[in-house]
């Protein structure tokens, strides 16, 4: 799977404390493996559909990613399949608010 990460994804990465950028780098090891099914079906990244939130610039579906057990990626795809990782949150429950 092609990996496309955004400025404020990059940025939160770089600030975060150790363990989250471990992770972070972590996870984009495992995306480049896998293909769009097993991306679905993976249970360490659940993966899943933010349900009525978009990509405000393209309109796009956004995607949870987990990075860490408190971390999470918000992501949408785009075809080829890519994955766009738009920002990263390093307390879960901000990363579901609109």
């Amino acid at each position: 799977m092609r990996i496309e990460i955004r400025p404020p994804f990059d940025e939160a990465v770089m600030s975060a404390e150790l363990p989250v950028r471990k992770a972070a780098a972590k996870m984009l090891l495992l995306l480049q493996q896998l293909d769009l099914p097993q991306l679905w079906t993976h249970p360490g990244l659940n993966f899943e559909k933010l349900h009525g939130m978009v990509e405000p610039v393209t309109g796009q579906q956004l995607y949870s990613l987990r990075v860490t057990q408190g971390a999470r990626a918000i992501s949408c795809l785009v075809q080829g399949p890519t994955i766009v990782l738009v920002s990263l949150h390093t307390q879960h429950d901000k990363a579901y608010r609109k």
